[in-house]
């Protein structure tokens, strides 16, 4: 029996076409809350994102956020975080500050940038999100980087951040977290709190990072508008975000 249900934002729930999250969406988790169903974000955005998207709007009952580097209980409070330390900290830093490549702190409560150019206009646009402030980093603890690279220079990158673990979300986009963090992780730290077995837990995702989450859980439930890898392991192909996609997995798996 399915205890609880964790839901990627961008692409999952989150339509860039209608700027809006589907009405059956809506439907299908209010209909699996009233089933007794525990629900959650888990995403690669931090708080101060969330507040601002449609998601603001519905009710969770937590929030597995950066990628599982912080997560937060349902009223939006801190429940744990892992910030960027040592060497993976130190590595970043030296990127961010030398301004050769775009790069994104983002930290509990803000997110900034060192420098803008038209790969960050672009990457942004396609997440229907505005352009990050530009500023100088102040000492505060940063839980993620967010880097502004294409797909040919990963390799080249994950070699020069050898302490964290790169996923990307946009062609010209990529996050940046300690290694060994993922959703997966913060995934199953709130398993752990609650006493959830993993077959009690389905997972909705579209992106490479929410791969680990889906494997993870005991149901990982890909889009229809997911990258080809995401379909590959998911358990589960259903359709389009714009076609109902989330209430047409819930009736697969008897969850409305």
């Amino acid at each position: 029996m399915i205890k609880a249900a964790f839901f990627d934002v961008d692409g999952t729930l989150l339509s860039h076409n209608s700027k809006s999250i589907p009405d059956s969406a809506k439907k299908a988790l209010q209909a699996m809350r009233e089933k007794g169903i525990q629900l959650f974000l888990a995403t690669g955005r931090g708080k101060s994102e969330i507040n601002r998207l449609p998601v603001k709007d519905l009710t969770f009952d937590g929030y597995v956020t950066l990628n599982g580097q912080i997560c937060l209980d349902s009223e939006k409070k801190l429940s744990y975080g892992i910030p960027l330390q040592g060497k993976s900290l130190e590595n970043v830093l030296d990127i961010f500050c030398k301004k050769e490549t775009p790069f994104i702190l983002v930290e509990e409560e803000r997110l900034y940038i060192n420098f803008i150019n038209d790969e960050v206009v672009e990457a942004q646009k396609d997440i229907s999100t505005p352009l990050p402030q530009i500023r100088e980093y102040e000492g505060d603890p940063v839980y993620m980087a967010i880097g502004f690279f294409t797909e040919d220079q990963t390799e080249a990158w994950e070699n020069k951040l050898p302490d964290c673990t790169i996923t990307r979300w946009n062609p010209k986009g990529v996050d940046i977290i300690a290694k060994g963090g993922s959703k997966a992780a913060g995934v199953a730290r709130i398993a752990g709190m609650h006493g959830w077995d993993v077959s009690e837990i389905i997972a909705f995702g579209d992106g490479e990072n929410d791969i680990e989450m889906m494997q993870y859980a005991g149901i990982g439930v890909a889009m229809g508008n997911a990258e080809e890898p995401v379909k590959a392991i998911a358990d589960y192909v259903t359709t389009d975000i714009d076609q109902d996609g989330i209430w047409n997995a819930a009736k697969q798996y008897g969850l409305l």
